[in-house]
């Protein structure tokens, strides 16, 4: 029995000491590999941190500011942009920014021309103990002697947040950058099970946050707006801005602002530093589709700039040309500005309308949403000493219908404004007419021009040729009527053109038929257009609404448009049958 009791007390002995060895194990582990983790991840600093609170320890405000300091330049990367070396407050900027947080990394690019870069702006400071030198001009020029990682702008940008400022700024104290940095770093995220409540949830450290954040200026004019709606209408060669008083959907800052944002959107941009800027950045926001929100806070403005006549014309005739540039790029020819203000109608065709200035003006529109909202349009392009837009048409296709583009809305403007004078002419001189072909058929079937118009077939009888001056002149050389409008006879057949001047080849064909007996035949051209019919159709007459008038047309229209093989799409037409 005692034996038996020996043996019990060694078993028990033994499990609690394999238990307690088992327990250490496992706390140590633990506890070691925390320690490795930590290390890795650079947490080291934190966990000693919250130790030293725990035990009671509390940081001095100088640990405290210096650990902000050191936040801040791990995340954000100043970078100015946009300024011009004639007249420019750089030097302050920065020196304010360095005061308040030495050593934060700021980035200067600088556009290679000499209208920007010229003369050289330096930068030289006194360092202090502790301070290194983080302030880095870059050239935006190219230059054969540098590979295409120096000609990046991105690859000087280490952190994971771009702060683009423009030039003029003061900085007294670190509390707004903090701010908008925690703005950024965090998200709303809504529940499902209750819409109306959100979170903020911090975000991850790899993830890409796509959003652009809007800080203002203190100098901003209150009585303009400064939001603006825009829609990018590429396929019709269209921008769009209408003034906004939202701030949390601002597609476009019109007024002085800095904007943080993700390096990594900027990565995925085509050109995010190309002029004008930001509007080009904006534009490129836009394409994909990041949101935007204006930050209620603002920063302080440093020395006023452009003050003097000289410097602000220079300034704004830069502006003048980027803007121009901006627009071929994006093969823009329309900008429609729905604006607020007093008085002014709306400018929305050409005629005697004078363009207004292609920038995007800081006093775009007043902040008082009450007064009456005011469309201008201006058109690019297709004027009567420019060439067309359209260019040469090879089996019925423009170049731009292989880049999914409608015709230019400069052409289809100056197509109508021709339409409008020879159908004047022809009824002035009572032409006997009818509209032909494809653009009957877009007539039937909106009363519109087509968006994919290039052209516009008139027919007539031959027998009334001689009734307009402007077209029997053109018989023998062409000729510019009074209007200044281009009447030319084709070398290709026996038929009229009327082009939108000489230069402007944007025009009309005049077909002209001869009808003898029951037969309507093609008098000297030829071609698909050129196909013979009976003469029923045009006796008697119809009409049909095209581009806000009464067009003369054939009867049964829906078959004469078939005889020619031109299939129309609606049946809901407005034919008004006339006596011949």
């Amino acid at each position: 029995m005692k034996v038996y009791r020996l043996r019990l007390v060694k078993l028990l002995l033994l499990g609690f000491i394999l238990l307690n060895l088992i327990l250490f194990y496992y706390t140590w582990n633990t506890f070691v590999w925390r320690r490795i983790s930590q290390a890795l991840s650079g947490a080291g600093d934190d966990s000693k941190l919250k130790a030293d609170g725990v035990h009671g320890a509390k940081l001095s405000p100088k640990d405290k500011a210096r650990n902000a300091n050191k936040h801040i330049r791990k995340s954000i990367t100043i970078v100015f942009f946009g300024h011009y070396n004639f007249e420019q407050d750089l030097r302050p900027s920065i020196e304010s920014i360095l005061d308040v947080i030495p050593n934060m990394p700021i980035l200067v690019l600088q556009e290679g021309s000499p209208e920007y870069a010229y003369p050289p702006v330096a930068f030289e400071r006194n360092l202090t103990n502790g301070e290194e030198q983080t302030v880095r001009f870059m050239s935006l020029a190219f230059d054969v002697r540098r590979s295409r990682e120096q000609h990046n702008p991105l690859a000087a940008i280490r952190t994971k947040y771009a702060l683009i400022m423009p030039d003029s700024v003061r900085i007294s104290s670190k509390n707004l950058l903090q701010k908008i940095l925690r703005e950024i770093n965090t998200k709303s995220r809504t529940s499902e099970l209750a819409k109306k409540d959100s979170q903020r949830v911090t975000v991850a450290p790899e993830e890409i946050v796509r959003h652009l954040l809007l800080v203002p200026f203190a100098g901003n004019l209150k009585s303009y707006s400064s939001c603006a709606k825009l829609n990018l209408d590429l396929p019709n060669w269209t921008i769009e801005l209408e003034a906004r008083n939202d701030s949390t959907h601002c597609d476009l800052f019109l007024q002085k602002h800095a904007i943080l944002l993700d390096v990594a959107v900027l990565g995925a941009m085509p050109e995010p530093f190309a002029l004008p800027f930001p509007e080009m950045f904006y534009m490129q926001a836009k394409i994909a589709n990041l949101s935007t929100s204006v930050f209620p806070q603002s920063f302080m403005e440093g020395r006023r700039l452009f003050a003097s006549f000289h410097t602000k014309q220079r300034r704004m005739e830069l502006r003048r040309r980027q803007f121009r540039e901006m627009y071929k790029k994006l093969q823009i020819k329309r900008l429609v500005r729905r604006t607020h203000r007093i008085g002014g109608k709306s400018a929305a065709r050409e005629g005697n309308w004078q363009p207004h200035s292609p920038v995007f003006d800081a006093q775009f529109s007043s902040a008082n949403f009450s007064l009456p909202l005011v469309t201008d349009i201006d058109l690019f392009g297709c004027e009567r000493t420019t060439k067309s837009c359209i260019g040469s048409v090879y089996n019925n296709r423009p170049f731009y219908y292989y880049l999914g583009k409608h015709t230019p809305p400069c052409c289809l403007d100056k197509l109508k404004t021709t339409f409008n004078h020879v159908l004047d002419e022809f009824e002035n001189v009572g032409i006997r007419y009818w509209l032909d072909n494809y653009a009957l058929k877009s007539a039937i079937e909106t009363n519109q021009l087509s968006p994919d118009a290039y052209d516009i077939d008139i027919s007539f009888n031959v027998q009334d040729l001689e009734r307009s001056n402007a077209m029997k002149k053109s018989q023998s050389k062409p000729t510019v009527d009074h209007e200044g409008f281009y009447w030319i006879k084709a070398t290709d057949g026996h038929y009229f053109r009327v082009q939108f001047s000489k230069v402007n080849q944007v025009g009309i064909n005049l077909l002209p038929y001869e009808i003898s007996g029951n037969e309507v035949r093609a008098s000297g051209f030829f071609g698909w257009k050129a196909g013979t019919f009976s003469s029923d159709y045009l006796h008697p007459m119809s009409t049909v609404l095209f581009l806000g008038r009464s067009i003369m047309c054939p009867n049964n229209v829906l078959e004469y448009l078939e005889a020619k093989h031109i299939k129309v799409k609606s049946e809901e037409i407005a034919i008004d049958d006339e006596e011949d």
